[in-house]
């Protein structure tokens, strides 16, 4: 399968979805969610066993790509809702495959490229990934579930210490924080990765399938009301001033 800034590739039942955009950083924009969510509904029909998602080049992504936001002040609202809400559909057909899904997370994990990252079952990170999202230095609002996500994994303060400082934290820190799963020195990260999917790959996929929806059932029950919410508030911010301000600065910059 191939498609733009985006390549899936199969063995043996197995698939390696890549973001293939390096000269931006593996950066998202709304077309490569799409061709995700149709490569998940294609890997959902035809079967498989074990999904993994990295990026080109040593960096899984450095967040969506701004380019798009700037015109968000000209286009009418209930449109911007529907391009975030095609984004959360393709989260949602992340979650939803019964084969696991792992995120091989390397270099920049930012904004929604660490949005995506939560959407996987298991993140397995060498030690170059940094941790980051940046939304607040644009006066941005999350939009992609982070803010909703975040909290069962690392809890409230780490959450907020990173949607409000526009700091990152490194692979360590995610890792003790709880954030990812494994980590491994660069030199061995591709074997570890193999071994993970070996293991996953190994056990029947509607197994995996059952399990997923066991633990989601016990997420909290306003989740997807909380993540619309998200995209009403990511439109409000974005009427502000002084986030059109950062905004065209970032560009100018």
């Amino acid at each position: 399968m191939e498609r733009r800034n985006i390549s899936v590739e199969r063995s043996d039942g197995r698939a390696t979805l890549t973001l293939d955009r390096p000269e931006k950083a593996n950066s998202l924009t709304g077309e490569m969610f799409g061709a995700i969510g149709d490569a998940f509904a294609e890997l959902d029909e035809d079967g498989i066993d074990v999904v993994t998602i990295r990026g080109a080049d040593g960096t899984f992504s450095a967040g969506v790509d701004m380019s798009d936001v700037p015109e968000w002040g000209a286009e009418n609202p209930l449109a911007v809702r529907d391009q975030l809400e095609s984004i959360h559909d393709t989260l949602r057909a992340i979650e939803g495959l019964d084969a696991p899904v792992v995120a091989a997370l390397e270099g920049h994990v930012l904004g929604g490229g660490l949005e995506l990252a939560l959407a996987c079952d298991i993140r397995i990170a060498d030690e170059s990934a940094q941790f980051g999202l940046p939304e607040s230095e644009m006066g941005l609002a999350m939009d992609l579930g982070g803010a909703q996500k975040l909290p069962g994994f690392i809890g409230e303060g780490l959450t907020k210490y990173l949607v409000m400082t526009d700091r990152s934290i490194g692979a360590e820190r995610a890792f003790d924080a709880g954030l990812i799963e494994e980590l491994h020195a660069t030199s061995e990260f591709e074997t570890e990765l193999r071994d993970l999917e070996d293991d996953l790959a190994s056990k029947p996929a509607y197994i995996h399938g059952l399990a997923k929806r066991q633990v989601h059932s016990v997420r909290p029950p306003n989740l997807d009301e909380a993540m619309q919410q998200a995209i009403h508030h990511a439109i409000a911010a974005y009427q502000e001033e002084e986030t059109q301000r950062r905004v065209a600065d970032f560009f100018e910059g």
